[in-house]
C-alpha cells in the first residue's frame, strides 16, 4: 500500500510539474502591486517550490553524476586578463575577422525529429512544417594586437547551456595550441528566437522526457537510446560549424579601424513588464579594414525575437535575419547581431505591420525598418586600439524546483554541482569587456533586467516584496561613456531580476525560468567585484 501511495504522489507531482511549466508561462501580467493577491501568490509560490524540492529528493534523476561543490574544478574556462591596461601600447592596432555559416545546410530539418523552440510542449514537440529563411551562426574575432584575441559566436537559437559552450571551447583549445594563437576569451551567445530549432532542451515533449528519462535513470542507463533530448545530430553539426567559423574568423583577421555609434529605436520597442525600463538604442561597432575591404558591423539591440509567436510551426530566424539581409544588400557589410538586456522587451510592430501580410512578411518589414535606422547612424567615434576583457565564474544556488527537475532529467547541458542533500548550485560565468576605454560591454549569462545595468524606477508600491534595491546601476560601476549588454552569453542562467521585483510563478511569465530569487543581487555583486579587481 505504501508503495502505491508513493507512486501516486510521484505521478501527481510529475503531472503538476508539467502543468506548472506549461500554464504559468501563459498567465498575463495582472497583479502589479504589493497587495493581497500578491501575498497569496507568493505564499502559493513558496508551497510549490517546497513541494518540488521534496519531489526532487525522491524522484530518480541523473544528478548522481554531478560533482560536489568541493570537488569542482573549472574546465574550458577563459578568465581573460588579470588587470586592465588603459594605455595605447606600442604597435597596437585593431584587427578583426568574420565568418558565418548555415546550421540547416545538409540537415533533413523536415523529417519530424527536430523541435522548434519558444513554447513549452507537455505532450508533443513542435516540429517545423515550413522553413522561411535560415538558422545561422556568425562569428567575429577581434584584437588590439597586444591583449590577445577575443572571439564571439552568435547563434540563431532559443538558448544555450554552458556545458555546450565548453564543448566548443575544448575544440578551440586544440586549434589555438596547434597554431600558436593567443586566444584569451571565447564566447557563445544566442539570439533567443522562438521559432528556430531548439538548442537548449526546454522544448522537447516534456511529459515524455520526464517519464522516459526518469525510467532510464532508475534503470542505470539501460534505455539510453530512448532518452528524450534536443536533437543531438543538430547539436553536433552546430558545434562543427561554430568551431569552423571561429577558426576562419581568427585566420582571416585583418588590420583596420573600429568605430562606435548608436541610433534610438524606441518606436520599435515596448516593455511588457513593469517597471518600464530599457535601453532604447541599437548600438553599432563598425570595423573598417584599412585595405578597403568589406566592413563588419557588430550590432546590439534588446528586443525578443517573437515575430512568429508560438502558434505557426514555421522555422524562422526572425527579424535579426532581415536586419542582416538589408545591411548586406544596401551597405555591403558583414553583420553580427547580438541580443542585449531583454527581460520582457518586445518587438513593437505597429509601425511596420502591413494589413493582409503574412507573419513572415511582417517580420521582414520589421527587420528592414530597424536596419534602416542602423544605416542612418552618423555619430561614429573612433575607438583607440585598447582591448580589455575579464571573466569570472559565479556559483548560483538553484532554488527553482522546476528547473532543477528539468536539469536532473538531463534536458539541459547545464554545469551543476551538489552542495549537500537536495541542494544544487549552477556554475555559470560573467564577463566584462572594454573597447577603446570608452565602450563597456557586459557579457551576461541569461536574460537580464535592463534596470540592473542602466537603472530605472521601482514598481508601483516600491516593489513587489516591499524591499528596496540598494545597488547602483552597473553602468555607473563601469564608469565608461557607452555601455552595451551581450545577453544570453556563455550560458542560459534564466531571467535575472532585481530581487525586490520577483513576483510568483502564478502571476508572471518570467518567474518560471528564474534560477534563484536573488539572482539579481548575486550577479550584480559579482560584476562589482570583477570590475573592481581589474580596473
Amino acid at each position: 500500500m505504501y508503495k502505491k501511495i508513493t507512486a501516486i504522489v510521484m505521478a501527481m507531482a510529475l503531472m503538476f510539474s508539467v502543468f506548472a511549466m506549461s500554464t504559468s508561462a501563459c498567465f498575463d501580467n495582472s497583479a502589479k502591486s504589493v497587495n493581497t493577491e500578491n501575498y497569496i501568490n507568493q505564499l502559493l509560490d513558496d508551497v510549490i517550490h517546497k513541494a518540488l524540492k521534496v519531489f526532487n529528493l525522491v524522484w530518480p534523476g541523473y544528478d548522481k553524476n554531478w560533482d560536489s561543490k568541493d570537488d569542482y574544478i573549472a574546465t574550458d574556462f577563459y578568465a581573460g586578463e588579470e588587470s586592465f591596461n588603459n594605455q595605447i601600447a606600442n604597435g597596437a592596432k585593431w584587427s578583426l575577422g568574420y565568418a558565418g555559416a548555415s546550421l540547416l545546410e545538409d540537415m533533413d530539418i523536415m523529417n519530424g525529429e527536430y523541435f522548434l523552440a519558444g513554447s513549452l510542449e507537455p505532450f508533443a514537440g513542435r516540429v517545423p512544417t515550413k522553413i522561411n529563411d535560415d538558422q545561422r551562426v556568425r562569428v567575429y574575432a577581434i584584437s588590439d594586437g597586444v591583449s590577445g584575441i577575443v572571439i564571439q559566436a552568435v547563434i540563431d537559437g532559443f538558448g544555450f547551456s554552458r556545458g555546450d559552450v565548453q564543448k566548443i571551447r575544448s575544440r578551440m583549445n586544440d586549434f589555438a595550441e596547434a597554431n600558436g594563437y593567443n586566444i584569451i576569451s571565447v564566447n557563445v551567445s544566442v539570439l533567443h528566437q522562438h521559432s528556430c530549432i531548439d538548442t537548449l532542451g526546454m522544448n522537447v515533449p516534456l511529459l515524455s522526457a520526464l517519464v522516459l528519462n526518469t525510467t532510464n535513470a532508475a534503470l542505470g542507463g539501460l534505455l539510453d537510446d530512448y532518452k528524450v533530448t534536443k536533437n543531438q545530430q543538430f547539436m553536433e553539426n552546430l558545434f562543427d560549424k561554430t568551431v569552423e567559423c571561429m577558426q576562419t574568423a581568427v585566420e582571416s583577421m585583418e588590420d583596420g579601424n573600429l568605430y562606435y555609434g548608436s541610433a534610438d529605436i524606441e518606436e520599435y520597442m515596448r516593455d511588457a513588464r513593469d517597471p518600464i525600463a530599457f535601453d532604447s538604442n541599437i548600438h553599432r561597432l563598425r570595423f573598417v579594414p584599412e585595405n578597403g575591404g568589406k566592413e563588419t558591423w557588430i550590432l546590439q539591440g534588446s528586443m525578443h525575437a517573437t515575430g512568429m509567436g508560438a502558434g505557426p510551426d514555421e522555422l524562422t530566424a526572425d527579424y535579426p535575419y532581415y536586419i542582416e539581409k538589408a545591411i548586406n544588400e544596401k551597405a555591403n557589410a558583414n553583420v553580427v547581431y547580438v541580443l542585449g538586456a531583454e527581460l520582457a522587451i518586445k518587438m513593437d510592430k505597429d509601425l511596420t505591420n502591413t494589413p493582409d501580410a503574412t507573419d513572415i512578411e511582417n517580420i521582414a518589414n520589421y527587420g528592414y525598418a530597424v536596419a534602416e535606422k542602423v544605416m542612418t547612424i552618423n555619430n561614429d567615434i573612433l575607438l583607440n586600439p585598447v582591448l580589455n576583457v575579464a571573466h569570472r565564474e559565479v556559483f548560483l544556488p538553484v532554488d527553482n524546483g522546476i528547473l532543477t527537475l528539468a536539469a536532473r532529467e538531463d534536458l539541459f547541458d547545464t554545469v551543476i554541482v551538489k552542495d549537500g542533500l537536495g541542494k544544487y548550485v549552477m556554475v555559470t560565468e560573467i564577463g566584462y569587456m572594454e573597447l577603446g576605454n570608452k565602450v563597456g560591454i557586459f557579457l551576461c549569462p541569461g536574460e537580464f533586467d535592463p534596470s540592473i545595468i542602466f537603472g530605472g524606477p521601482e514598481s508601483g508600491d516600491a516593489a513587489w516584496t516591499g524591499e528596496t534595491w540598494d545597488y547602483a546601476p552597473l553602468k555607473d560601476v563601469a564608469n565608461v561613456e557607452y555601455v552595451m549588454v551581450y545577453g544570453l552569453c556563455n550560458d542560459q542562467a534564466g531571467y535575472v531580476l532585481r530581487d525586490n521585483e520577483y513576483h510568483s510563478l502564478l502571476s508572471e511569465n518570467e518567474e518560471v525560468n528564474i534560477v534563484n530569487k536573488k539572482s539579481g543581487s548575486i550577479f550584480t555583486q559579482e560584476y562589482i567585484n570583477l570590475i573592481n579587481e581589474v580596473k
